[in-house]
């Protein structure tokens, strides 16, 4: 634990310590994975046991009224509970803790339902890495707006998406990552994955490379193996799975590989779009017949519109900011 003492550790959480040592394990939760990941089991921890608890409730004599036996059970539960927000409290408002003052938490602190939201926008032509609290990465695609709690709950971790990401999740069945598009959900117990859901495309796309995921969409629940792709037609709301050979293709973005597997052509204008940040006026709808297989480490725009054209008949002219499509 990086030099960090578990009985110190434990004296803290139990707010028996002193001020330096409070001010060095607060330091280690916040600004460490090692010290987040500490935090959470001993919740998780806790939790089980408060279950557990309840399902003992016998072992107390049945001679005892109602009245006594639910006294009981509610302070044992008030205690074991303040345990856990008091290690709650530890990340969330560290500053009270570090200066020693009394901790008071009430419903407004917001642990179940955390309101304080932050959002990011990856602008075309850009990529972007985001690393959480909880160890989980996630890697934005141009183009895309993530919006995030700035802690994680105790219920779960829910973020809200639009565009394309791709997912490394810290496994944590009590606590699932759930992330939220305009018309599906995915609730995630520990896995990478990638899902594509752009507000103006009419589809969204998961592909599961390993772990476990649900897709949730109109009130229904669909379990993705890995290697398997998932899509939903926001248009008419049908669902289709299929099996991949090659499944991390479908996230190759995040290497700045270009990857095209029978693409109809106003799907790959779109990805240019995103990717470089121009635009594309389509002067024959004849073009649009067409369909592109490709895998480029090409950078710039010129070099890929020239591997297009080696594809099909399709020509690309590049005018300023503007590429004009035709045959």
């Amino acid at each position: 634990m990086e030099g960090l003492d578990k009985e110190i550790i434990n004296n803290v959480l139990e707010n028996t310590s002193s001020k330096e040592e409070a001010a060095k394990v607060v330091s280690w939760f916040v600004d460490s994975i090692e010290g987040q990941n500490y935090l959470s089991e001993s919740m998780d921890r806790d939790f089980y046991l408060m279950e557990e608890n309840e399902d003992q409730s016998d072992l107390i004599s049945p001679i005892q009224s109602a009245t006594v036996l639910a006294k009981i059970n509610k302070a044992t539960k008030r205690k074991q509970l303040k345990n856990i927000l008091f290690k709650v409290a530890a990340i969330l408002i560290p500053f009270v803790f570090i200066i020693g003052m009394s901790i008071y938490l009430t419903t407004q602190v917001g642990l179940f339902d955390n309101s304080n939201y932050s959002e990011i926008y990856v602008p075309k032509g850009e990529t972007m890495r985001i690393l959480f609290q909880d160890g989980s990465q996630a890697y934005l695609n141009s183009g895309t707006k993530m919006t995030y709690p700035e802690k994680f709950g105790l219920k779960n971790r829910k973020v809200f998406l639009e565009g394309e990401a791709y997912f490394n999740v810290s496994s944590n069945k009590k606590r699932p990552f759930i992330v939220e598009t305009d018309k599906a959900n995915i609730t995630v117990l520990g896995t990478s994955f990638n899902i594509n859901a752009y507000g103006n495309d009419s589809i969204v796309e998961v592909v599961l490379d390993e772990g476990e995921i649900v897709l949730g969409v109109d009130k229904r629940s669909y379990a993705i193996l890995p290697g398997q792709k998932v899509t939903y037609n926001k248009v008419d709301g049908l669902t289709s799975i299929a099996n991949l050979d090659k499944s991390l293709q479908e996230s190759m973005w995040r290497n700045n590989v270009l990857h095209f597997s029978n693409t109809p052509l106003l799907d790959v204008v779109k990805t240019l779009n995103r990717r470089y940040d121009i635009r594309f006026v389509i002067e024959d709808s004849a073009t649009l017949e067409y369909t592109y297989t490709l895998t480029s480490k090409q950078t710039s725009i010129e070099e890929i519109l020239l591997e297009l054209e080696k594809i099909t008949p399709v020509k690309f002219v590049l005018t300023g900011n503007k590429v004009h499509v035709n045959l």
